[in-house]
């Protein structure tokens, strides 16, 4: 099905601009009051956004609303993109060449939207995912890769060489155990490395980290020993290389429990170490910039710059998401809000 793009001015956002953190210190003082904040626009509408992605200037958001705002940091332009009635939930947004690409997540079907350079637009629906509530996907170049909630006891994995045009089922398959699934808060628990590398972790009452290196049609896998339960365990992943990379989570229904809510890795993946000093509690999305990186969740953000193993406050509020320009790290909040922070120099 196709539609045209809609273009409607934005009257719904603030971007909030937070003053510089002193990189040197290693303790609360890096969490620093709002003293030069700059509304840009004022919000109407109670919504959010898990999907986020930033280009230079330019930062796009999928909301809970089913809609994909455009904002031009450099300019303070604003359009509203898409929004459809029946396309509601976005849980992931991610560039492929071309295309913007936001993924519908629904118990009742999963679907893809498509946006063109030019504006075209395209829903993408596929029999697969009829009932299947998706959780994230990402993209390295026009091969993608994505995953869904179990289905008759096995996990639904797809990926893609065209963008997201069409989706094949991956070869492999994986059996899902009693009481774990895939948690989509920020569509960050998928990633692809390369060609043919994907790798997804799952929560819940299992923890385990997943990887192929042959286009899905074989699968490894890793125990993460985060703390079993149905509202916790891992939540988002960061690989920044086939080395290096952090998973973090925790518990959503009780968000300021510190322990047991960060792992890292220094061997791509083969094993995973707790971190000595953990973030501040749950947190839905972990995002590296310019070798730092970044969990945020419901009571603030933390930083680490030493891969994960040890976490520093950065900010307090209620995020949900997170990207970065070359010198701002974008948060998403609740009421439709984005803020950003000067980034931290490693």
């Amino acid at each position: 099905m196709k539609s045209s793009i809609i273009n409607f001015a934005l009257s719904a956002l603030t971007l909030v601009l937070f003053t510089q953190v002193n990189a040197q210190h290693k303790t609360k003082k890096y969490i620093r009051k709002n003293k030069n904040a700059q509304i840009i626009s004022s919000v109407s509408g109670d919504f959010y956004a898990r999907g986020i992605h930033a280009e230079n200037e330019k930062v796009f958001t999928g909301n809970s609303n089913g809609s994909i705002y455009y904002f031009n940091l450099a300019n303070k332009e604003n359009q509203l993109l898409f929004q459809l009635s029946e396309f509601s939930e976005i849980r992931d947004l991610e560039r492929t060449g071309e295309f913007l690409v936001g993924m519908r997540s629904s118990e009742e079907e999963g679907k893809i939207v498509r946006i063109h350079n030019n504006g075209e637009t395209e829903i993408i629906t596929n029999e697969m995912w009829k009932g299947l509530f998706l959780d994230a996907m990402d993209f390295n170049g026009k091969r993608g890769f994505m995953m869904g909630d179990p289905v008759d006891g096995k996990f639904s994995l797809f990926h893609t060489n065209d963008s997201g045009a069409t989706w094949e089922r991956c070869e492999g398959s994986i059996e899902a155990m009693e009481g774990e699934g895939g948690f989509a808060a920020s569509g960050t628990n998928v990633k692809v490395l390369n060609d043919s590398t994907y790798t997804f972790i799952s929560g819940g009452k299992k923890n385990r980290f997943f990887k192929t290196t042959n286009h899905g049609n074989n699968w490894s896998e890793v125990i993460i020993p985060f703390f079993p339960g149905e509202s916790s365990g891992a939540f988002s992943m960061c690989l920044t290389n086939d080395s290096i990379g952090v998973i973090v989570g925790g518990d959503y229904l009780k968000p300021e429990l510190q322990l047991n809510t960060a792992y890292y890795t220094i061997d791509g993946g083969l094993s995973w170490y707790n971190s000595v000093i953990c973030p501040r509690g749950y947190r839905s999305c972990v995002y590296e910039a310019k070798g730092v990186f970044y969990a945020c969740g419901r009571n603030g953000i933390d930083f680490s710059k030493d891969g994960g193993k040890n976490w520093v406050p950065f900010a307090n509020g209620k995020f949900f998401a997170l990207s970065s320009t070359n010198t701002h790290l974008i948060a998403t909040l609740p009421k439709g809000t984005i803020q950003l922070f000067k980034l931290i120099e490693k």
